[in-house]
């Protein structure tokens, strides 16, 4: 079985590991190879609709796709040449957990060997398997944020290309080129929902004590109209709350509409509802990149 080097996304020692996955170039030019199938979730689901959108509009990693559901994982075994579009749910020693949208490398399973699907992602993938993977919250994209499916498919492809390349070849030298991205949010239009911003930051003028271009504060339905269409010179907000009580902890992020890339990711804890989103550090950060 091919062993690809993958991050766990949710050790507190490594929390910003929001969005990566293997560093082995070889294993991407092998997977650009297959067909990728395709697993929605079982029953009708506004993820479900969105996504078939997003992967017939976005997906060119690999030649062919295919559209299978969730529980196909649990009636019949994964073929070792294809690969996997699928909700994947990791959690950690200290029970900090999330859950992700992967492209999963297939793998010839032993004898006996059963994955396991909890509430429509698999929660037993074997670590080198994972080629990509980008945090999601499975709510939201249920009720009114299902538009991000488009950017979230467009950035694990922008991932795998830039390991392909050579770019990212282990977890500093991704940090190294999300950073280097923070700068060109300011040459384009940021676009923040009201409800990604932490109560400290009550209005847009608040924001802008701090940021000097261009941002806009609007509603949740207006970013997913740009993330939809990938509208070009956009910017838009993301945010991920995980856990509850003592192990809640906020990612936040900003991608590029148009192309899914990675311009900006900053997390740290949430607990007793502070730092519920967007800060006035992270525009100090944006204000100041280089």
């Amino acid at each position: 079985m091919r062993k690809f080097l993958v991050l766990s996304a949710l050790s507190v020692a490594i929390a910003a590991n929001a969005q990566y996955g293997t560093f082995d170039k070889k294993a991407i030019a092998a997977a650009k190879g297959s067909s990728t199938i395709v697993l929605r979730d079982a029953g009708d689901s506004p993820f479900n609709s969105e996504l078939m959108n997003a992967v017939k509009a976005n997906w060119k990693f690999t030649s062919s796709t295919d559209f299978g559901s969730i529980t196909d994982l649990v009636t019949a075994p994964l073929d070792p040449t294809k690969t996997y579009l699928v909700k994947v749910r990791k959690t950690d020693a200290e029970k900090h957990a999330a859950t992700f949208l992967a492209l999963v490398q297939g793998w010839k399973m032993k004898k006996g060997e059963q994955l396991t699907v909890e509430d429509n992602a698999l929660t037993n993938l074997p670590p080198e398997q994972e080629l990509a993977s980008i945090m999601i919250d499975a709510k939201l994209l249920d009720n009114g944020g299902s538009a991000m499916l488009n950017v979230y498919v467009k950035n694990l492809q922008d991932y795998l290309k830039q390991v392909e390349t050579g770019k990212i070849t282990d977890k500093a030298t991704a940090d190294r080129l999300y950073a280097g991205r923070n700068r060109l949010i300011k040459d384009m239009e940021l676009w923040v929902a009201k409800d990604q911003l932490d109560k400290s930051l009550p209005d847009l003028a608040a924001i802008k004590a701090t940021y000097t271009h261009e941002v806009k504060l609007m509603d949740l339905s207006q970013l997913m109209a740009a993330a939809s269409k990938g509208q070009p010179g956009v910017c838009v907000a993301d945010v991920v709350i995980t856990g509850e009580y003592k192990t809640k902890w906020c990612f936040r992020r900003v991608f590029n509409a148009s192309t899914g890339e990675l311009m900006y990711q900053r997390d740290e804890a949430a607990l007793y509802d502070k730092k519920m989103g967007f800060i006035q550090d992270d525009f100090r950060v944006l204000e100041q990149s280089r």
